[in-house]
């Protein structure tokens, strides 16, 4: 699959997952989702997903693998696709390094003062 092509499925991935893991799962432990970004395989067999939570990311994550089955079959229902690739959940950590980097940098400047 070429880059241009593989780039606009993660693009349609990334917008539907969204909608789906927001609206639809509704499970107490997902506390505000947000689809940060999606990573597609060259073969379009398996897809990561980095997720954020506003609060209990590890309870998140488990509830979010445990409904990647009715994830996957409402993914299935909105793609024009004889195949739907893999689900793999990851939690974002690159907001969490930025505000660590952030806090630094803040420390710094008071310092300079």
């Amino acid at each position: 699959m070429n880059l241009i092509n593989l780039r606009k499925k993660e693009s349609h991935y990334l917008l539907l997952l969204s909608k789906i893991i927001a609206e639809e799962v509704t499970n107490a432990n997902v506390i505000g989702p947000t689809v940060s970004d999606v990573k597609l395989s060259n073969d379009g067999s398996h897809l990561k997903v980095y997720l954020q939570f506003l609060s209990k990311e590890k309870k998140g994550l488990i509830a979010i693998e445990n409904a990647k089955g009715f994830i996957r079959k409402k993914l299935a229902e909105r793609i024009n696709s004889r195949t739907v690739p893999q689900l793999h959940f990851f939690i974002d950590e690159v907001a969490i390094h930025a505000q660590n980097i952030e806090k630094i940098l803040q420390k710094i400047k008071e310092e300079k003062k």
